[in-house]
């Protein structure tokens, strides 16, 4: 079963238009939709991907962006704009941070992540999380185990759920394979490079993470609470590095701000949240591989070939 799943929203080119960008959603890969458009859009060469955003709610994201750019449109009713392509690629970038940012998720509820699901999750620089735990099923409180901080705005932080701890591995944990990019890649020929990493961590069935960002009026927070249900795999990565007053790469684990007051208080209410769902002990450091850790099609099913996909029926690709 799968709760939450990722699309493409891209944006691709033309060379017989050239005053023109295509601006739309799959749920294919981005090369697979501009080979079927060069066969049925009735143009003499092939379209060209220009850039591609993975992201939740898909639809949502390209209805956003095809309102903000609506007066550059060329027909209400095909998805063609007079844009350049970096207008285009910034306004995805907006509209992916706005329908799948901190305040697109409900507070007050924990939301669950299991089976299939695939969560992608866009920050602004300054938003911090804290990772929590609890030693026992049956007592002992949560624990705060981890903060972890966004240093620019458009990073991303994906959560995969897994179906076993072998398939996971986390950089704090010390595991084998803990800097490796679980996704390096976006497409099937392995030559679209993905964010840099900047964070590879795990959590195990009851572990919960809380999301927060300070709110616009002073002593405001939103603190959005996900409970992993199985074993997760997260990656954390940055389309624009930043880098510590020392000159070192900041990645997810290094807290550059202090949280505020309200993300404090926002914290001590989740430390007396009740009890997970499920639980299972975290899985000690793994210094050796029983089984190699999974390739980017085990958490990118759009890069497994065709036949090996799950179905994914009544989901438009435009």
């Amino acid at each position: 079963m799968i709760a939450h799943d990722t699309g493409f929203v891209y944006v691709m080119r033309n060379p017989a238009l050239p005053d023109m960008v295509k601006i739309g959603l799959t749920t294919l890969l981005p090369e697979e939709r501009a080979a079927k458009l060069t066969q049925h859009e009735g143009v003499p060469l092939p379209f060209e991907v220009a850039f591609r955003a993975l992201t939740m709610r898909w639809s949502q994201v390209e209805k956003l962006v095809h309102q903000r750019l609506a007066g550059q449109r060329v027909n209400p009713r095909r998805e063609f704009f007079h844009a350049s392509v970096g207008t285009a690629v910034e306004t995805v970038r907006e509209c992916v941070l706005e329908v799948n940012g901190n305040d697109a998720w409900k507070v007050g509820e924990i939301h669950p992540i299991g089976g299939q699901d695939r969560v992608v999750l866009a920050l602004e620089a300054g938003e911090v999380f804290v990772l929590l735990a609890r030693p026992s099923l049956f007592g002992g409180g949560w624990e705060p185990l981890d903060l972890w901080q966004a240093h620019a705005d458009g990073d991303q932080l994906e959560i995969y759920a897994a179906d076993m701890p072998d398939e996971v591995a986390g950089f704090s944990d010390g595991d084998i394979g803990g800097d490796d990019d679980p996704v390096p890649h976006l497409d099937a020929a392995g030559s679209v490079a993905n964010g840099v990493l900047i964070g590879r961590e795990r959590l195990a069935p009851g572990d919960r993470i809380l999301w927060m960002r300070d709110g616009e009026q002073p002593g405001a927070c939103r603190g959005v609470v996900f409970e992993a249900r199985e074993y997760c795999q997260i990656a954390c990565r940055t389309w624009n590095p930043q880098v510590s007053p020392e000159g070192m790469p900041l990645i997810l684990n290094c807290l550059e701000r202090d949280p505020s007051p309200a993300m404090v208080a926002v914290s001590q209410l989740a430390l007396r949240l009740p009890g997970p769902r499920t639980w299972a002990p975290r899985p000690e450091p793994r210094e050796e591989l029983a089984f190699p850790l999974p390739g980017p099609e085990r958490w990118l099913p759009q890069l497994r070939p065709k036949k090996d996909r799950p179905s994914r029926r009544g989901r438009r690709s435009a």
